[in-house]
């Protein structure tokens, strides 16, 4: 089983103990992406994994190259192009005080600037089983857009599986109408069959107005033909954080059980959700098992540093085994 993800590679610069960046001189750099995070996970987990992207044809093009590799992530599909990445910085936070992350521009970099036509999209997908295509790339320039719409369309007429992360970012869009981005949404949707999203993805993003969650799921599959709509949420129980997951499949809403959070860093939580709920549907796991390991995938995620998942099948087991409570492994 093969998986490919589209999307942008960017580079993760972390400030170090916990302080705020204007008090830091030292820096802790990683390789991230939404695509990168998903197929680290998937990778850990037995898995092919692949990644179509663009870097730069330079030293920290090959830098980045080499990180992915280190993940398990091919990176014989990648192109390399243009002189700049994408980067942001990371404080974490503590106590009161919330990790905060400041973006740099996302717009020139390498990937950003591709136009669609210059991608090889039929030898990409050749031996692939999934394509995984992050929304982030509606939002950043009309060449990522075309290119992940010209994707999702050979993907879907190829009979690949495509899946879809709704991803929307209103730090990207503050130059788009609520229509414009709608419409996107709505041209990309007709090509999936499974999306990770949020009850408030379908009503702030796209309208719908239906306020019953089974209702409105409803209608959304049956609109756009999707199997599979998945996704997470936090909640606070007695003053502590929990981590929960649903699946939306054949009319029927399937929920975890929530599971307790105690938060390292929580960047990169919900590609890990979206790794353990494709690992449950490829292993074709009972849909109740497959949430309670995604979620335990994104809880063990957000207890470790960065945004990459790096666990393996058996660590999602133990920790679900002991509920949580293992604090010593031999």
């Amino acid at each position: 089983m093969h998986i490919l993800a589209f999307g942008e590679v960017m580079l993760r610069f972390t400030v170090a103990d916990k302080m705020m960046l204007e008090q830091c001189d030292n820096l802790h750099m990683t390789t991230v992406g939404t695509g990168v995070n998903l197929l680290s996970s998937l990778s850990h987990f037995g898995y092919d994994t692949s990644i179509l992207t663009v870097l730069p044809d330079n030293p920290i093009g090959k830098k980045a190259a080499a990180d992915l590799r280190k993940l398990g992530i091919s990176d014989k599909k990648i192109i390399y192009q243009g002189k700049s990445m994408g980067s942001f910085f990371v404080e974490l936070g503590q106590g009161a005080r919330p990790e905060r992350v400041t973006y740099q521009d996302r717009l020139s970099s390498s990937f950003s600037q591709m136009p669609a036509e210059n991608y090889n999209f039929e030898k990409a997908l050749a031996g692939v089983d999934i394509v995984h295509i992050c929304g982030i790339s509606l939002s950043l320039t009309e060449q990522t857009r075309s290119a992940a719409l010209k994707l999702a369309k050979m993907a879907h007429e190829m009979k690949k599986i495509v899946c879809f992360d709704f991803n929307y970012r209103m730090s990207l869009n503050e130059n788009n109408t609520h229509e414009t981005m709608k419409a996107r949404y709505q041209e990309m949707l007709p090509y999936v069959d499974t999306i990770f999203g949020s009850k408030r993805d379908l009503t702030d993003l796209l309208d719908y107005q239906e306020a019953d969650e089974k209702k409105l799921y409803q209608q959304f599959c049956q609109d756009y033909q999707i199997s599979f709509f998945a996704g997470s949420r936090r909640t606070f129980i007695d003053d502590k954080k929990y981590f929960e997951g649903f699946l939306f499949h054949h009319d029927k809403i399937y929920e975890s059980s929530p599971k307790e959070l105690n938060i390292l860093d929580r960047i990169g939580s919900g590609d890990a959700f979206a790794s353990g709920v494709i690992t449950g549907l490829l292993e074709k796991w009972d849909f109740v098992d497959t949430l309670e390991f995604a979620i335990a995938n994104s809880v063990l995620a957000q207890a470790s540093m960065n945004d990459s998942p790096i666990f393996e099948k058996q660590d999602i087991f133990n920790y679900l085994d002991n509920k949580g409570t293992n604090d010593l492994i031999r």
